[in-house]
């Protein structure tokens, strides 16, 4: 399964833009002229940890949604989503995630803004799917959004695949079923020596066998066992008698 890298910035200025490139995207070497390499040959920090983002960038609200809504179309969805709140004019960031989320609950969305006059309960009130929003102020630290970043792409992967695993097995217990089931209606196409009394079935080899045994090696099937109302009552009349008075008093009760 090829990993998703993708990070849709949404911001109205520039500047941001510029920031997150800087901050996300780690220049190789053969990018850099050596005599820029040397100038900052003394700079301690370190960016080559970084994963390879692909950096997505809008302008605005509808553009961003539009974006979202052609990557899915591709089959190559977006995993997180930088929203800034404040975008004139058209949407703000909480209208444009509440309609991204229209037509895709799986990306991951971070709220960043560096006003209030949106509190966190409207936003939370207008979103919904807390466990894929985190909400931040501006101006965030460079370490902040590398982490959070490596965090969520990483996150928005591993649901994806767990996600393609549960598929894959209910397909696999699907499949089971039907053959199950194929196996089954297959012993019992034609006519089976059984026991008009005890209800044993007689095999290929002259064995007879209890039914339930029977089934079990020709399909594979489990059984569970219990005891029905009317044997219980025929074979444990005391105990029978006792549990219909308790149903009676329990049916008492809620009546």
């Amino acid at each position: 399964m090829i990993k998703n890298n993708r990070v849709l910035i949404v911001d109205d200025q520039e500047e941001i833009h510029k920031d997150f490139e800087e901050v996300l995207n780690y220049p190789s070497e053969k990018s850099i002229p050596d005599d820029l390499a040397s100038a900052f040959s003394s700079d301690k920090r370190d960016d080559s940890f970084l994963p390879k983002f692909e950096l997505l960038h809008a302008r605005s609200g509808q553009e961003a949604y539009n974006i979202v809504k052609e990557s899915l179309e591709d089959d190559n969805p977006i995993a997180v989503i930088y929203m800034d709140v404040r975008m004139p004019p058209g949407w703000d960031g909480i209208e444009t995630t509440r309609r991204i989320r229209e037509i895709d609950k799986d990306v991951e969305v971070v709220i960043i803004t560096a006003y209030n006059e949106k509190p966190l309960s409207e936003i939370v009130n207008n979103i919904g799917l807390l466990h894929k929003l985190l909400y931040i102020r501006k101006p965030f630290a460079r370490e902040e959004i590398q982490q959070i970043t490596i965090s969520l792409v990483e996150k928005w992967n591993v649901e994806k695949e767990l996600a393609e695993k549960n598929r894959q097995l209910e397909i696999s217990e699907q499949m089971l079923k039907k053959e199950l089931k194929d196996a089954l209606a297959k012993m019992l196409n034609g006519f089976l020596p059984i026991c008009a009394e005890c209800k044993k079935i007689r095999d290929d080899n002259g064995v007879w066998n209890q039914i339930d045994t029977y089934i079990q090696k020709h399909t594979g099937t489990k059984f569970t066992y219990s005891i029905c109302p009317e044997c219980t009552e025929k074979l444990y009349p005391t105990l029978y008698q006792r549990r219909q008075k308790m149903m009676s008093k329990k049916d008492n009760k809620e009546s």
